[in-house]
């Protein structure tokens, strides 16, 4: 997925199956670090129905500051990995608002992940990793 910051409104579901302007919510961190292109990969135990656009949505629950700082722990040794040091992390983490949106350019199996060698090992890390 890439990231796209910006507003606009989420839409919902058409009909039978046709999706006009999905939208996901997800918890803080990680809707905001998926928004800003940080985290790169989201797993979900259902397939993505849909290519293209996808609002990222922000839930309404606050996030410590200990889980805060700990993905952006992490995120900073999944890039040192590929040599990446500077990263630019987002200043707040807001809740309950559309944050912006990504670009789903594909769905894989975790096993296809794990094995596609074309990926930087940093996303193959991130992927194998439960957060």
């Amino acid at each position: 997925m890439r990231g796209r910051g910006g507003g606009g409104r989420s839409g919902g579901r058409g009909g039978a199956g046709n999706y006009t302007n999905p939208c996901l919510t997800m918890h803080q961190p990680w809707a905001s670090l998926l928004v800003y292109g940080i985290k790169r990969i989201e797993g979900r135990s259902w397939p993505a129905p849909l290519r293209g656009r996808l609002w990222i949505h922000a839930a309404s629950k606050v996030p410590e500051q200990d889980t805060i700082k700990a993905m952006e722990e992490f995120y900073k040794e999944i890039y040192a990995l590929n040599g990446v040091t500077d990263i630019k992390f987002p200043e707040h983490y807001p809740v309950s608002r559309l944050l912006g949106c990504v670009e789903v350019v594909g769905c894989l199996k975790l096993d296809e992940l794990a094995s596609w060698e074309a990926i930087p090992e940093g996303v193959r890390v991130e992927g194998q990793t439960d957060i």
